[in-house]
């Protein structure tokens, strides 16, 4: 399910903080308040923002992610992960 204007106003709001301890926080509020929506749709929604927000997948924590602030950053920790750019957005799919 697609994220309302309010939630993605929200979602876009946290992105411009650069606070990754509040980005990640919005994304679980968005989470819990919309259990349809899932971890690839909120990076879809960053994306097509042009956020400097990124998720990368983090398989078997209690969140299933964790933020990237920046390009940079985001290859770094899905090289760190040993995925590549489509096994991080097919994990985020299967959330």
């Amino acid at each position: 399910m697609p994220l309302s204007l309010k939630q993605r106003h929200k979602l876009l709001m946290a992105d411009r903080t650069r606070d990754a301890a509040w980005i990640t926080s919005v994304i679980e509020d968005l989470l819990a308040a919309n259990p349809d929506t899932s971890l690839s749709e909120i990076d879809q929604e960053l994306r097509t923002a042009a956020a400097h927000t990124y998720l990368v997948a983090t398989p078997g924590t209690a969140a299933g992610f964790k933020v990237a602030l920046g390009a940079f950053a985001f290859r770094r920790q899905i090289a760190a992960a040993g995925m590549t750019v489509a096994q991080n957005r097919a994990t985020l799919e299967g959330r």
